[in-house]
């Protein structure tokens, strides 16, 4: 498969725009509704981080953000099809560190289709930008951006039947603008089928393959990754479902000898005892490069240096009142860390490990039908495994508090 051009994904936006646009056109001259398709609503969020650049606690600054956002986004039915889009917007100052000032934006659109025989399947655009959480791209001080531009498409042959076939491909681009982080840059794509059956009620089997290449232009190193998955999902007809996947992956890249054969994969577990509490357990084992998110059709953009990363994670909701929610979520992450895919012919290669516990906790109260405000805190703890690693990624802890309103035109 031939690696993506850049160029390739600068007219994912424009493309994006036009979908809205044509979602919007298509709300405007459908019959009357009682709800509306679209809408349109500002947000403004104080935040304050102990630790602005993830850095050591002796090096930690800390600051508070203001964010003033901007909301659109629609949901229209055309026939047998369905069109959606988002964006959000935020204009972002430091109350110290101005030279972080910045506007963030994620405008995503996708489009479900359906013909008249077994045939479905969705188109996704996605553009967005903001400053990364990542602790190695602040290391500079600077304001670094990342824009990630993406598009993904998938097809499925069946449906209702006992059998269906899917195939599909992805695109994606990540760009950093400081200079000395542009070695990370990367330009990803992948391919993918496989085989689905339905053997009894609540249970979907899955087989299939992918292929996905990778590109660090500035790096002069390419990535080739191939993967056989197995997945189920079971549904026993009760308050749970269940899905899992496991994945023989292979990796190899031009530029260094670092092949990669492994097994990546996921379990999770959603449970729904009744309407108004839900929580969900995930476990995850994956490398970066290549990995690919099926429900969202696109490839997922993190820390280029990353050459496995295993994540525990759970999340919880709670309806407490018909007014206010309470949301929760513990994550364990563990990252097995090298820079051999970005430090070039000659360059010094390290590696490391690190471990990050992070906890969260949102209070969310809706004072009006479309008028929400809420507050959260967020707990986060690194250690580094190897002083050697620190070129990499660096031990600290961090401590965010937010409170935030949102008012929603319908």
């Amino acid at each position: 498969m031939n690696t993506l051009s850049p160029s390739s994904l600068n007219t994912l936006r424009p493309l994006a725009l036009t979908l809205a646009g044509l979602a919007c056109l298509a709300a405007g001259t459908t019959a009357h509704a009682e709800t509306s398709p679209y809408y349109i609503g500002a947000s403004q969020r104080f935040t304050h981080n102990s630790n602005v650049f993830y850095n050591t606690d002796a090096s930690a600054r800390s600051d508070t953000i203001s964010s003033t956002g901007v909301r659109l986004g629609l949901d229209q039915p055309i026939s047998r099809q369905r069109l959606s889009a988002s964006l959000s917007a935020n204009v972002n100052r430091y109350s110290k560190l101005d030279a972080l000032n910045n506007t963030d934006y994620a405008l995503e659109t996708r489009l479900d289709w359906q013909t008249v025989d077994r045939l479905s399947g969705n188109v996704t655009l996605s553009s967005r930008e903001s400053l990364p959480t990542d602790a190695a791209a602040l290391s500079t001080g600077a304001r670094n951006l990342l824009r990630v531009d993406s598009a993904g498409v998938q097809a499925t042959l069946g449906g209702v039947t006992r059998w269906s076939f899917d195939a599909g491909a992805a695109v994606s681009r990540s760009q950093y603008s400081e200079t000395a982080y542009a070695r990370n840059n990367a330009s990803q794509n992948s391919v993918n089928a496989g085989v689905r059956v339905t053997p009894a009620s609540g249970l979907t089997l899955r087989t299939g393959l992918r292929h996905a290449n990778v590109r660090y232009p500035n790096a002069g190193n390419d990535v080739s990754r191939n993967d056989l998955d197995f997945s189920a999902i079971v549904n026993p007809g009760g308050a749970s479902e269940f899905n899992s996947r496991v994945s023989f992956t292979r990796e190899q890249q031009s530029a260094l000898d670092r092949s990669l054969n492994t097994w990546t994969g996921a379990l999770g577990w959603n449970w729904k005892p009744t309407g108004k509490f839900s929580t969900g357990l995930s476990l995850s084992r994956d490398s970066n490069n290549g990995s690919y998110d099926f429900s969202s059709g696109a490839i997922n953009v993190s820390s280029s240096n990353s050459a496995v990363t295993t994540r525990l994670g759970l999340t919880a909701y709670w309806q407490m009142t018909s007014r206010i929610g309470v949301s929760g979520n513990m994550a364990h992450t563990r990252r097995s860390l090298d820079n051999a895919l970005t430090v070039g012919a000659g360059g010094l290669l390290s590696s490391a490990n690190d471990s990050t516990n992070s906890l969260g906790l949102n209070v969310q109260y809706e004072v009006l039908r479309n008028v929400d405000v809420g507050c959260g805190v967020t707990w986060s703890d690194r250690t580094v495994s190897s002083a050697s690693g620190s070129v990499l990624t660096s031990p600290y802890s961090a401590t965010t508090f937010s409170c935030f309103g949102q008012a929603l035109l319908r």
